[in-house]
C-alpha cells in the first residue's frame, strides 16, 4: 500500500416515512498496480486522471477518471497526497 484517503459514502432510507441519512467512512487506497476502494477495483492502467473540486473547506469531490467512465467520492479532507503519489507512479510509466 503506497497511501490511502478516506470519503464518506451516504447512505438514504425511509424509515416512518422520515428520510435518514447516514454516512459511512471508507477508503480509497492505491497501491503500485491499482486503487481500491469498498466496492471497486482499478487498475492504474485504466485510471486516466485524479482530480479533487473543493467545495467548502476541505470538503469536496474527489473524482476518478477511468476507461470505463467517471467515479465520484466526497471527502472531508484534501486528497493531494493520493493525488501526488498517483502522479509519480504514472510519470514513471
Amino acid at each position: 500500500m503506497l497511501c490511502s484517503h478516506g470519503y464518506l459514502k451516504v447512505n438514504r432510507r425511509i424509515e416512518d416515512n422520515e428520510q435518514i441519512y447516514e454516512e459511512d467512512e471508507q477508503f480509497i487506497t492505491m497501491y503500485h498496480d491499482r486503487i481500491t476502494t469498498a466496492s471497486d477495483v482499478f487498475h492504474l492502467r485504466d485510471v486516466l486522471d485524479i482530480t479533487f473540486k473543493n467545495m467548502s473547506g476541505m470538503k469536496g469531490f474527489l473524482y476518478l477518471h477511468t476507461t470505463s467512465g467517471v467515479y465520484s467520492f466526497f471527502t472531508h479532507a484534501n486528497p493531494d497526497r493520493l493525488i501526488k503519489v498517483y502522479k509519480e507512479i504514472k510519470q514513471r510509466g
